[in-house]
């Protein structure tokens, strides 16, 4: 149990870097593509730094999009 909790904190400061790095916004899946991780993978990260409110997240229709908070 404590090893996915670990793998998706790794996720989370994978996906929190690169959104600091390319300063844009992109859906879950463009943004899974982007870092190599499954859309099920991706979401968790988000989730889990959505919680800690260290990234924008907003829903538009279907699509969730998120960003770095200073973006």
């Amino acid at each position: 149990m404590w090893e996915e909790y670990n793998e998706i904190g790794e996720n989370a400061g994978k996906i929190w870097r690169y959104l600091e790095e390319k300063r844009a916004e992109f859906t879950i899946q463009d943004l899974s593509k982007r870092i190599d991780l499954g859309v099920v993978e991706t979401s968790m990260a988000v989730g889990w730094l959505a919680r800690e409110n260290n990234i924008n997240i907003q829903r538009r229709g279907y699509l969730f999009y998120v960003s770095h908070l200073g973006y």
